[in-house]
């Protein structure tokens, strides 16, 4: 009788006890003497070996990519939602056939072109710098205009947040993470709650300050970007309107700056949900402030830039007593004192505005009339020395050319 004999790797006999098989097997060996039982050895045994190379394998892992995610998750997750529109923020946007930066290009995609988002989301982020930026974000499945379906880099699309809830934690909250660090993206959050749930006066004036710090952080950090960032490449911020509800984003050119203004018919919004007035007699002075568009600008609606340097004052229009009134009304009934000193920041503000000016826009029987009338008012809220510096002026304009003042630039004639 013919003896068959059956040598280990050592690999195999140290993993023998994790092996499924246990060599359950071996005593029935000497009963295969037909062909078919060598053919079922052999099966047995190839499993066997390849239950041992297994384990081999766990006790030494290969390296993994830190972009991927385990075994154990799948690469790709999908989100509840309906199918929304992705616009490209970036100045052009690559669209791979796979999740990853290595995956073969199969479209490109400039600023302002648009996509379908499949609802269909990499389990991964992949850490790549867009324009100066560093983020890192997931990889979207996405519909191209001629109906080829591609992977899209988080980082360089937008998106109305309010469509996709799903989307926007996993792309522009993480986003806010990345670029601003964990705390701002802590103030943003408690932001937008309070934004949906505020119904008093008290909690719209604690909205109305978290929404100024927010803003101050945000310009700040946004700098520090733009002079890190490569000057002949603009990184774009503007999806932080879909979080910042309440504020607009901004970008001045000369000064290579970004700015997040306040959205007055918002706020006025906000306020009317409440059940206090101090915050709506707040508001409206602040929309007579900025009449044109309801956007808190750098400029009130009082002063009329002419270039860089100059700013015309518009005494004269009836602005400066429409503004004063709204101020008076405001601070009567603003018994709690929540927006005192934002009202009297305005009142300073315009006070400044008709005494130290040098250049008016309007003429100059315009400018007297109007600012013999603020002065007759007597507002119970001016101090001395406002009505010292109103009286002032008054006399200087009625010798303006003297005073080296600018009056009449409406007309073009500079009278000085």
């Amino acid at each position: 009788m013919s003896k068959l004999s059956v040598f280990f790797h050592p690999n195999c006999v140290k993993n023998l006890r994790f092996s499924p098989l246990k060599l359950q097997f071996l005593p029935s060996l000497k009963k295969y003497r037909s062909i078919n039982s060598i053919l079922l050895l052999s099966i047995y045994l190839s499993l066997f070996f390849a239950a041992c190379q297994n384990s081999s394998n766990e006790t030494d892992p290969a390296p993994i990519d830190s972009t991927q995610t385990s075994n154990s998750s799948p690469a790709v997750i999908s989100i509840q939602g309906h199918p929304i529109s992705l616009v490209i923020i970036t100045e052009q946007a690559i669209i791979r056939e796979n999740p990853s930066i290595e995956a073969t290009e199969i479209a490109r995609l400039v600023k302002g072109d648009s996509l379908i988002f499949t609802n269909k989301i990499s389990n991964f982020n992949t850490a790549i710098k867009l324009e100066g930026i560093a983020y890192n974000e997931p990889w979207l499945r996405v519909i191209l205009a001629n109906n080829k379906m591609g992977w899209v880099y988080g980082g360089c699309i937008n998106f109305d947040a309010r469509q996709q809830r799903q989307l926007k934690e996993k792309t522009l909250d993480q986003r806010v993470v990345t670029l601003f660090g964990q705390s701002l993206a802590k103030q943003i959050s408690i932001y937008q709650k309070e934004l949906q749930s505020t119904s008093t006066t008290p909690g719209f004036r604690s909205l109305y300050s978290r929404a100024q710090s927010i803003k101050d952080s945000l310009e700040h950090q946004i700098a520090i970007h733009l002079h890190a960032s490569n000057k002949s490449q603009l990184p774009n911020f503007f999806w932080l309107n879909e979080l910042m509800d309440g504020l607009i984003v901004h970008y001045i050119p000369e000064q290579h700056r970004y700015y997040l203004f306040r959205d007055l018919k918002r706020w006025q919004a906000l306020s009317l949900k409440t059940t206090g007035t101090e915050d709506d007699q707040f508001i409206e002075t602040l929309l007579a402030s900025y009449p044109s568009d309801s956007i808190v600008f750098h400029f009130y609606g009082w002063q009329l830039p002419i270039d860089s340097t100059t700013t015309c004052s518009l005494l004269g229009s009836q602005i400066h007593s429409k503004v004063l009134e709204k101020i008076s009304a405001a601070l009567d009934s603003n018994s709690n004192g929540y927006f005192k000193q934002e009202i009297i920041a305005l009142k300073q503000a315009i006070v400044d505005d008709i005494s130290v000016s040098n250049h008016y826009w309007l003429s100059l029987e315009s400018i007297q009339s109007e600012l013999d009338a603020i002065i007759e008012r007597q507002y119970p809220f001016f101090t001395t020395s406002d009505r010292v510096a109103l009286k002032t002026r008054r006399q200087m304009i009625g010798n303006y050319t003297q005073n080296n003042i600018v009056i009449n630039l409406f007309e073009g004639q500079a009278s000085t």
